[in-house]
């Protein structure tokens, strides 16, 4: 008795070692490679019948399997793959199963239908004799399901439904063909192209006359609105690649690579011209998509852009750019009638499309804009078009102005404006201060709105109004290179731009900002999740692009205001050719305000001293320059380097040059480094146990 324990007790730590080494999950690859050898065994048994292993095996495979030996091959070869995938066991069996379920049924299906099964198709056959023949194959059809979603798993519902679905439709074309045949139209270069409007080489843009004009917009006072005749209309002229010869070039192009298409439609833009390419059947839009260098190529244009496909139609937009852009006038987009007629007050002409028409928006809805380009793109001129349109419908009464341009020239020239609560502000200091009030401001029209019963802006002059009381103008604050600020202050900037574009739109506080370099150091995520209206000049790098739009195609843009707009309006980027404004335009329309002030007292005008709101916030400021643990650090610092810069407190701290300088004039004035001499690093006058002191004096 004592033995055979022991033989038994041999025998199942055997069974043990052998299960843990089978289920191990080294073993995998080992077993997948097995398999695909004796699957290849298999193959070479079944066509090469003739040497003596191999004859012996094809007569077992066709006796015992019949003509599924095929199938057992490439379910071996399936296993393996399982096996490669590095699935768990578990998996692994299930999808085996999942292959022999199918093997089965394709076993029984050769038997049934040929007497081809083998001995094992003999013995599913059997099961007929219980269920009858319908009813054993029905049996194992319904196995072979359950065998593909144990292999496919919910995947094989999706294939399952999509291919009937694809029936489905073939169906139904195909009762339509029988009732009504269509005759096939000739695709190719030698089909004429049919346009919707007729074209010249030399296309004239068309503005349409205003049947009214407003002048009961805004509150009947004491100042006069700029007639429209001050700003410039002319001809809006393009001269337009050969239509005919450039579309024989694509489609002689892309039938080089075996692709049939035609072109439907052209639309002779501004500053490019649109050609609709419809893809022939069965013709993959990323195989066209490939060739987009090649067609640019075969026509000689840098810049050429693919719509795929073109909003709302069922085709390719291949956009060429114009031999000779048109210049699109502000005046012209003025003196139309959805600008002139509309009660919208910071409606702008964002442009015009591809296809010619006016593109307007507005601010009020937006509530926010983000403009962004490099420079010469058009983006500085498309500010001067906002404020031109601005000032086109409103008085000082209905809108104030906040002019940031750390560049200095480029919003000088509205310093006249009646509009401006201060001058444009250059120094990034000012900025900051403006920034503050502006904040405080916003919380102060909450409060107004609240004690009123407001909920908005609108709502709260809509009664001001019927009590014959003053209204709030509202504030559109434009900077014109954003980056300089964000490199100075950073997150003091970036936090105090977010409040505002989170909660100002209720009180008519607006923001524009611009920068020519859309880094994510400079709009980042939390901005551009904040103002969702941008628009995008041309950048340097498909980066750039999608750091605005979060899309590429700002790059290949033309420049000269070719521009991306995107909006909350908009599915998709908007190609819009932006207006242009003459520095000769802008002097005409401010001097038309200010010529007005004279009739207008002081007190009327609401202007804001900046003197006032400095000693306010500059003390604030200095209070975030002299933070307890900032300050103290910038002191040990220069203190332990025995010498005091600012590129020195950059470094260390990780600050910007306007708050290192900031905690320099403080130490300055504590008497703890001396005086600047000239490019020399400052002196410091005091020692390690001096400043401890000092610190213990203030605690």
């Amino acid at each position: 008795m004592g033995k055979n324990n022991k033989k038994s007790k041999i025998k199942t730590d055997w069974f043990e070692k052998i299960k843990v080494i089978l289920l191990s999950e080294n073993f995998k690859p080992f077993l997948g490679w097995f398999l695909i050898f004796l699957s290849f065994f298999l193959l070479i048994s079944i066509f090469s019948p003739y040497g003596k292993i191999t004859s012996k095996i094809n007569l077992f495979l066709i006796r015992f399997f019949g003509w599924s030996e095929y199938f057992l091959v490439f379910s071996f070869l399936g296993l393996a793959y399982f096996l490669f995938k590095n699935l768990k066991w578990f998996d692994v069996f299930k999808r085996g199963f999942g292959l022999l379920f199918l093997f089965f049924f394709i076993n029984f299906y050769f038997h049934y239908f040929f007497r081809e099964g083998g001995i094992l198709g003999s013995l599913l056959f059997s099961l007929s004799f219980a269920l009858g023949s319908l009813g054993a194959f029905i049996f194992y059809f319904l196995l072979s399901f359950f065998g593909a979603w144990l292999i496919f798993e919910n995947k094989f519902i999706e294939i399952f439904l999509n291919l009937f679905y694809q029936v489905k439709q073939e169906t139904e074309k195909i009762k339509l063909i029988k009732k009504e045949p269509v005759e096939a139209p000739l695709k190719g270069v030698k089909q004429e192209i049919k346009l919707e409007k007729e074209f010249k080489e030399k296309k004239e843009l068309k503005t349409e006359k205003p049947k009214i004009n407003f002048r009961k917009i805004i509150q009947q006072g004491k100042w006069e609105l700029p007639p429209v005749e001050i700003l410039k209309q002319a001809k809006e002229e393009v001269i337009a690649p050969d239509v005919k010869k450039t579309s024989e070039i694509i489609l002689k192009t892309l039938e080089s690579f075996e692709i049939k298409a035609e072109i439907v439609n052209v639309e002779i833009g501004p500053a490019v011209t649109r050609f609709s390419l419809k893809p022939g059947e069965g013709i993959k839009l990323s195989k066209i998509i490939s060739l987009q260098n090649d067609i640019a190529l075969a026509l000689g244009v840098p810049n050429l852009v693919l719509e795929t496909p073109v909003p709302g139609r069922a085709v390719i937009g291949i956009e060429v750019p114009n031999i000779k852009p048109a210049v699109v006038r502000i005046g012209n987009l003025i003196n139309s009638p959805e600008f002139l007629n509309s009660d919208e007050l910071l409606l702008f002409p964002v442009g015009r499309k591809i296809n010619g028409e006016a593109y307007f928006a507005d601010l009020a809805k937006m509530p926010h804009l983000l403009i962004a380009g490099t420079t010469g793109s058009g983006k500085s001129i498309f500010i001067h078009n906002l404020l031109i349109s601005f000032l086109m419908k409103n008085t000082p009464e209905t809108l104030n102005l906040l002019l940031i341009d750390p560049k200095r020239v480029e919003l000088i020239n509205y310093q006249s404006l009646p509009h401006l609560l201060l001058e444009p502000v250059t120094d990034l200091k000012k900025a900051l201060i403006v920034f503050n009030w502006l904040v405080e401001e916003m919380e102060n029209r909450y409060q107004l709105l609240e004690a009123s019963g407001s909920r908005d802006i609108d709502s709260y002059n809509r009664k001001q109004i019927q009590k014959k009381e003053k209204i709030i103008p509202r504030i559109v604050l434009i900077i014109d290179e954003m980056a300089d600020l964000m490199v100075t202050y950073g997150s003091s900037v970036e936090t105090m731009i977010i409040r505002l574009a989170q909660m100002a739109r209720a009180t008519g506080i607006h923001l524009i900002l611009a920068t020519q370099r859309p880094s994510v150091d400079i709009v980042t995520g939390l901005i551009k999740a904040n103002i969702p209206n941008r628009i995008c000049f041309k950048v340097a790098s498909q980066i750039d692009s999608r750091t605005v739009l979060d899309v590429s195609g700002a790059e290949k843009l033309i420049g000269s205001g070719d521009a991306l707009f995107i909006s909350t309006e908009l599915h998709f980027p908007l190609r819009i050719k932006t207006p242009f404004v003459s520095e000769e335009e802008i002097h005409r329309v401010v001097k038309f305000w200010s010529q007005q002030i004279e009739k207008i007292s002081p007190e009327e005008l609401q202007k804001i001293s900046f003197e006032e709101i400095e000693r306010k916030f500059l003390p604030v400021l200095d209070e975030e320059a002299e933070d307890s643990e900032l300050f103290k650090q910038a002191v040990y610092i220069v203190v332990n380097a025995g010498k005091a810069s600012t590129s020195l407190l950059q470094r260390k701290l990780k600050i910007g040059y306007a708050r290192a300088a900031r905690l320099l004039d403080l130490m300055e004035e504590r008497g703890i480094i001396g005086p600047q001499e000239g490019s020399k690093p400052r002196r410091v006058l005091v020692t390690p146990e001096e400043v401890e002191e000092l610190f213990k004096e203030e605690a």
